[in-house]
């Protein structure tokens, strides 16, 4: 017949019937699996978690395994003698075919070594029929035209949930882990994947009937597989890989960090969003802001929800954003919430910023079912956290704070970021309206608690860095501080040893090793450490500033033979010359020979002169040959270290600007307690400088002149979150905290033996040599271990 133009060809369809095949079994594993049980009774412990009675082929074999499971969930043995009894007792003896049915399985030469694997091939054998009696299910469904087709989807899917479930793995616990894998698998590709939040809500629907679960648990399962990540356990060397280095990398060096997540709060009206775009055109155009240098050009990403296209676009114009070289490096995107959390991860991979804003919190997070204090609400934090691990970048989040001062809102956010910072006004009665504070409240990259002062321009929206609170017109060591950063900001990625540092500063190694800790400690500059190997002396450290991408985009390349000197005014570096060069480096290159203990990348342009070393005072004070007065000048400074830690500054004295006279500073006995006598606010004695430091227990604060609080000690951060009287939690540092009348006191004396209970070196024994106010000072026992860093009392015992 002739195929018409409205004619279809048939679809072919297999009807045939496998009836007359033998179903998939394995006799043999049931027998064995049944023999090693009456065997050895303690054999059915490893498998009864997950192989069940129906798994068994043969309705013989079903019956006696029921029994012994019976027996065992009674706490009663399951040997042969009891298994008979208990099926006698049931009426069941008879129809497995009696005693003879038992012999004969217990006389199989049976061991229970691999009773697990027999397990397996029995279950994987039932799954096999499972399918079969599935496929069989479905064809009869495929006829029963009558039915819509959801329910019947309905049917068949809960028909092969049962089969998927089925607990195939070795263990109860093994299953129960590819369980949770799987369904977390499909819930992160949900979320990570599907931009319509209607979709994705339809999707979790249908995944929590799949697995007979309610929506709110899956939002609880995905929050709580968020904040329980965790690495492998790891050895030192796999650590050091992961790492991949042990310096700290910076977009903005002691500010932005690289692949972290920075919560930004301040009031409303403050300016926090201006100075979001202020510190974007800093790393756009790869400048600097104050003492704050950048490590290169980057590109932005802005999410804005607080403020309307024009307004955004009207602030950006009045900063410059319209220049050619800042506009290919921004990219704006509305109305985004935590919702659309597959658009960002979208973003990410095609743009690849360096940096992106989210403004802000609380409007990302307009359509969460949770409120501000409730934790679930950091769950949006929680995911920036793992992308930007896994997109480098780093994420800067807005907030708001509270009528007290603080971060609004759970606890959680504040604990979801690496680093808190606040913004505020001036409160001081000389400050003016636009005189603003910036505290690095939290780090996890550099020290905290620093408050830098700024002055905000309402004519085109700039900030002006004035310097750090208690610092902006030249603080103790602050000029040694910015001729360092000159140095290192005119040889960027040149690496500079303390002692070369000092040879160029003309000032003494002591002093300037101490001023490079602090640069360091507050991310200023970069160190590397290198670490000494096994029986040869370490290698020193050495600073430097990085910068990323063309060297030619970077200032101090414009003017080589200046150091770049930092201009508060406009945020922008200079070529003027902020060092006071005096007559003895006049001829340093003709006698440059490279120190022998210096790395091999660090400045061969400036190496550290044997000569010039040699004409050095033993005092190392350095003296201006011309007679005029030199700021930098010093007092003798003896040298305090005690051999504990060689890479350790000593607890220097140090003093600027002396007139004519010089008064030698005595230096402070280092194995005396008593040296560092700690006042007690509260009616203690004072004759503990280390308190006993223990949660739930009350300190003083140095830093806040007032009581705290201690609920969880960080020895990892040598820092304890506690509650500070009137003010909230805050992480404070050891050496922060003091005795009081009611604190515990550590009992620990020099010459003691002790056990140390943490770290690296945990359980090793030593003795102590010092106790200092920063610590107390330890020498191994073990010679191949050297301490090199203080202790505090709660990590130590008496031996």
């Amino acid at each position: 017949m002739t195929q018409g133009i409205f004619s279809f060809p048939q679809q072919q369809v297999d009807f045939k019937d496998n009836s007359d095949k033998v179903p998939p079994c394995n006799i043999e594993a049931e027998q064995a699996v049944i023999g090693g049980i009456l065997d050895d009774p303690n054999a059915i412990y490893r498998i009864k978690d997950r192989l069940e009675p129906e798994h068994f082929y043969i309705s013989a074999h079903r019956d006696i395994y029921k029994a012994c499971l019976g027996l065992c969930n009674k706490g009663k043995p399951n040997d042969l003698l009891s298994v008979t009894s208990f099926l006698r007792d049931h009426g069941i003896l008879a129809r497995i075919g009696g005693q003879n049915k038992l012999a004969s399985v217990v006389s199989w030469n049976v061991t229970t070594v691999n009773i697990d694997h027999m397990a397996d091939s029995v279950i994987e054998a039932f799954v096999h029929r499972q399918m079969i009696e599935l496929g069989s299910k479905i064809r009869n469904l495929g006829y029963e035209t009558n039915r819509e087709i959801p329910d019947l989807f309905a049917e068949i899917t809960e028909r092969v949930q049962s089969i998927i479930e089925t607990p195939i793995a070795p263990t109860k616990d093994e299953h129960e882990q590819w369980l949770h894998d799987r369904l977390l698998s499909e819930l992160t590709t949900i979320y990570t994947t599907c931009a319509q939040p209607s979709l994705r809500l339809l999707k979790l629907k249908r995944l929590a009937d799949d697995h007979r679960l309610s929506m709110g648990f899956l939002e609880q399962f995905y929050l709580k597989a968020l904040v329980a990540q965790c690495s492998n356990l790891l050895t030192y060397d796999e650590l050091r890989e992961l790492a991949g280095s042990t310096v700290r990398e910076w977009l903005i060096n002691g500010l932005i960090p690289k692949s972290t997540t920075i919560l930004l709060a301040s009031d409303g009206g403050v300016g926090k969003t201006k100075f979001a775009y202020a510190i974007g055109k800093i790393l756009i155009q790869g400048t600097q802001f104050g003492s704050f240098l950048t490590t290169g050009k980057r590109k932005i990403l802005y999410y804005q929800g607080d403020e309307s296209p024009g307004d955004m676009l009207q602030a950006l114009d009045s900063m410059g954003y319209s220049e050619s070289d800042i506009g290919d490096s921004v990219r704006v995107r509305f109305g985004w919430s935590a919702e659309n959390m597959p658009t960002l991860i979208q973003d990410l991979k095609e743009f690849q910023p360096e940096l992106v804003f989210i403004d802000s919190l609380s409007t990302a997070n307009r359509f969460s079912i949770y409120r501000e204090s409730e934790m679930e609400y950091s769950r949006p934090i929680l995911e920036m956290t793992g992308l930007a691990t896994q997109y480098k970048t780093t994420f800067v989040i807005i907030h708001h704070m509270n009528k007290g001062g603080e971060v609004r809102g759970t606890t959680a956010i504040r604990n979801a970021v690496s680093e808190v910072w606040t913004l505020s006004k001036d409160k001081k009665e000389t400050a003016t309206s636009y005189d603003r504070i910036l505290e690095i409240d939290k780090s996890r990259s550099r020290s905290s608690s620093k408050k830098y002062r700024m002055y905000f321009n309402p004519e085109d929206l700039s900030f002006t860095f004035l310097g750090e609170e208690g610092e902006e017109f030249g603080g103790p060591g602050q000029s040694a501080k910015d001729s360092t950063l000159e140095i290192l900001a005119s040889h960027r990625n040149i690496k500079f040893t303390s002692e070369e540092i000092a040879h160029r500063l003309g000032i003494s190694k002591d002093y300037a090793r101490r001023y490079l800790r602090e640069l360091s400690s507050d991310g200023l500059i970069s160190v590397k450490r290198y670490p000494a190997a096994k029986g040869e002396k370490a290698k020193p450290n050495v600073y430097f500033l990085a910068y990323e991408g063309s060297q030619k985009d970077h200032p101090s390349d414009q003017t080589p033979s200046s150091p770049v000197s930092v201009d508060s005014n406009d945020l922008q570096p200079t070529s003027k010359s902020g060092i006071k060069k005096q007559d003895q480096y006049e001829d340093q290159t003709q006698d440059q020979t490279l120190y022998s203990d210096t790395a091999s990348d660090i400045a061969s342009s400036d190496p550290q002169v044997a000569e010039n070393l040699e004409k050095m005072p033993s005092t190392e004070i350095l003296e201006s040959k011309t007679g005029d007065e030199d700021h930098m000048r010093l007092n003798a400074l003896s040298n305090n270290n005690n051999g504990s830690d060689p890479r350790t500054d000593p607890p220097l004295i140090l003093c600027e600007n002396i007139p004519t006279i010089q008064t030698a500073v005595e230096s402070l006995p280092v194995k005396d307690s008593s040296s560092f006598p700690q006042p007690d606010p509260k009616g203690g004695t004072g004759s503990d400088p280390l308190p006993l430091l223990q949660e739930k227990c009350s300190y003083w604060s140095v830093s806040f002149k007032r009581e705290v609080k201690i609920f969880q000690i960080f020895d990892e951060f040598s820092e304890a979150s506690c509650q500070v009287s009137g003010r909230g939690r805050f992480s404070l540092t050891f050496t922060d905290l003091q005795c009081l009348s009611q604190s515990p006191r550590s009992e620990f004396s020099v010459g003691d033996k002790v056990v140390i209970l943490v770290g690296k070196y945990k359980e090793t024994f030593a003795t102590i040599t010092t106790i200092r106010a920063d610590g107390i000072w330890l020498k191994s026992d073990d010679r191949k271990k050297s301490l090199t860093r203080a202790f505090f009392p709660h990590q130590l015992v008496k031996a």
